[in-house]
């Protein structure tokens, strides 16, 4: 499987390496049990900590594209 991804994670595309402790993770859907693929650690807990619900996803996606700062402006000022 880690070949079939050419050892990269499937979400990020970081590499899995476990020399030097960035393994891949197994990925299941928790209700059928059937594996997805492989995930680096990262992405294994921001998808678990967002209960694997895709329009949980979604709405993070909304949300980070909705608030998007990188313009170096923010509707609620600077955190200090």
């Amino acid at each position: 499987m880690s070949a079939a991804q050419n050892h990269r994670c499937a979400i990020c595309g970081a590499h899995g390496d476990p020399a030097d402790d960035n393994r891949l993770h197994i990925d299941h859907d928790h209700d059928s049990g059937l594996v997805r693929g492989l995930l680096c650690g990262l992405c294994n807990r921001g998808i678990g900590a967002l209960r694997h619900d895709p329009e949980t996803l979604r709405s993070a996606m909304q949300y980070l594209a909705d608030t998007d700062t990188s313009g170096g402006e923010s509707n609620l000022g600077r955190l200090s």
